[in-house]
């Protein structure tokens, strides 16, 4: 493989082959069960209708063949698209670095510095690290993007080889009559590989591993919502009770009424952990109830429900992000979980934000579009100004987020089709956001709005898997935002309101209360009717301000 051969790579043909087996394996599976009804249809007994069964039998096994065949195809197929668009993205990242610096690489895969070489003489003396540096780290990508290429080839034609034998393993063994149930993907799994693997399912089979696995399909990346939310609903119950169960425990045998000593640190603080959880799930479950708050009633989808870690992480949506055409992401930041603290910053206070957003971003959309407004509590915030003191949460919840998009994206693209993604995302929740931004797949976000911003997670836009023109930032009068570029930019990535690359929406979010605080208006990005509300929304609605 050569550098030459990867910038000709292009996903579509198949993505195309992948639909195309999708397509004819899912009427496949229509007939095949037709023959099955059939087939139980015929009764009595004597050499005819043992004939006609033998012969029924016989095509629902070919067809079942075939079906399972163009399974593996379409697996086969979503594979290679997965990973070109993948090494796109990652040549596309490499070549945005060699520009920047200054250097050319050529359809031979090889680096050099554009400049004369008197400049590039003048330029090493005076940083001679740095120039050798830079070549350096823009060779090795090259090396490890067609190391990358190597390998995938190598890997498709491992599946196919073993397609073509009968042994490949789709993970869905599909059986009209019943016979053989699918199995799980593996935890290693990506998005795009559940989407394929979910979507070759049968109905009936999908409602079955709702039933039987409602605690993975909930949290699945690459399933659709609907189906999420009818497993997460499952689960809900279940977990609230857990939750009460282990917090009545923990009182059986410490008490109600625990000493406030350094002693009981770790007791007291075990205590508000399992309270926590209780409180968290009684929100979510509040906040579901909302959907008839509204008339039209707005249904509430459950898209994840996480209670793996010591904290319930959660995601949900006001309308179905399955059929929505635009999908706005709300991700918040610090003092918010899914309990909250105690006053507000819960998914409860949070689906308020997001009704505000909604609505804001429906008026702004052209005839006959729905918007879908989610509300992303499934990473760890800060609770408070020591942990937001530092990055490392937004380090450790950026990969979630970003799996998340994904999930999302895949989803849609074995669905509906592409919707337009935005991520809005507050305070710290922004540069967790501008993280996530890196690591998602090419062309999953569509716009990235950041405010209230300590720092946009990059050092410069073009590290951002976001189209150009696409990244927005709102920024409030910094007197009364001063959490704004707070940084350090070594830490938390450069200040977007401040960034080359960044279009500026109105950062006016009302009038500042009366008794001043230098952080009064750090939330007011939410306030209805504003215009810094609207101009957010509009970008959500994909008609972002001129």
């Amino acid at each position: 493989m050569n550098w030459f051969n990867i910038l000709q790579w292009d996903p579509a043909p198949l993505r195309e082959l992948a639909t195309k087996c999708a397509t004819k394996q899912q009427r496949l599976q229509t007939a095949a069960e037709d023959l099955v009804t059939e087939l139980n249809s015929l009764t009595g007994t004597g050499l005819t209708v043992t004939a006609a069964q033998d012969n029924l039998r016989k095509r629902i096994k070919a067809m079942e063949d075939t079906v399972n065949y163009l399974i593996g195809a379409g697996e086969i197929a979503s594979e290679g698209v997965q990973g070109i668009s993948k090494i796109k993205a990652d040549v596309e990242d490499v070549m945005q670095l060699a520009d920047s610096c200054g250097v050319h690489i050529d359809t031979s895969g090889v680096a050099s510095f554009l400049r004369s070489i008197a400049d590039e003489v003048i330029d090493y003396i005076k940083n001679p690290l740095n120039r050798l540096d830079v070549m350096a780290r823009i060779t090795q990508r090259i090396a490890t993007i067609i190391g990358t290429a190597d390998a995938l080839v190598i890997k498709l034609e491992m599946m196919i080889d073993s397609l073509n034998r009968g042994t490949f393993d789709n993970g869905v063994h599909y059986s009209a009559t019943g016979a053989t149930r699918p199995t799980l993907p593996p935890k290693s799994a990506s998005p795009e590989q559940v989407a394929s693997w979910w979507n070759a399912l049968s109905d009936k089979d999908k409602q079955w591993m709702i039933e039987q696995h409602p605690d993975v399909i909930g949290n699945l990346e690459g399933v659709d919502y609907a189906s999420r939310d009818k497993a997460n609903r499952i689960m809900l119950p279940r977990l609230q009770k857990q939750a009460k169960d282990e917090l009545q425990q923990f009182y059986d045998t410490y008490g109600t009424s625990i000493p406030v000593t350094p002693e009981n640190s770790g007791l007291l603080a075990e205590e508000e952990r399992l309270k926590d959880r209780v409180t968290a799930l009684d929100k979510i479950d509040a906040t579901l109830e909302k959907s008839g708050s509204e008339k039209p009633s707005i249904p509430r989808y459950l898209m994840q429900l996480d209670a793996s870690g010591p904290n319930i992480l959660a995601a949900i949506s006001q309308n179905n992000p399955d059929d929505a055409d635009h999908i706005g992401v709300i991700v918040p930041g610090m003092t918010t979980s899914v309990a909250g603290n105690g006053k507000n910053g819960s998914i409860l206070d949070y689906d308020d934000h997001a009704t505000v957003m909604r609505q804001a971003a429906q008026r702004a959309v052209k005839p006959g579009e729905k918007v879908a407004m989610v509300e992303f509590f499934g990473y760890d915030a800060p609770r408070g100004i020591v942990g937001a003191s530092n990055p490392i949460m937004a380090n450790n919840g950026a990969p979630k987020l970003a799996r998340f998009l994904n999930g999302i994206d895949a989803a849609r693209e074995h669905g509906k089709g592409d919707a337009h993604i935005t991520v809005a995302s507050h305070s710290y929740g922004s540069t967790t956001a501008g993280i996530a931004a890196t690591q998602v797949g090419d062309g999953v976000i569509d716009d990235l709005v950041q405010f209230g911003s300590p720092g946009s997670g990059v050092q410069d836009v073009g590290e951002l898997h976001v189209p150009e023109g696409h990244t927005y930032v709102s920024a409030a009068p910094y007197l009364h935002d001063v959490v704004q570029g707070v940084g350090p930019d070594d830490w938390f990535g450069k200040n977007p309101d401040t960034m080359d690359g960044y279009k500026h929406l109105s950062g006016d979010v009302g009038p500042a209360p009366s008794s001043y605080q230098p952080w009064d208006q750090h939330s007011g990005y939410f306030q209805k009717d504003t215009p810094a509300n609207r101009d957010i929304a509009s970008v959500i609605a994909g008609t972002p301000p001129a």
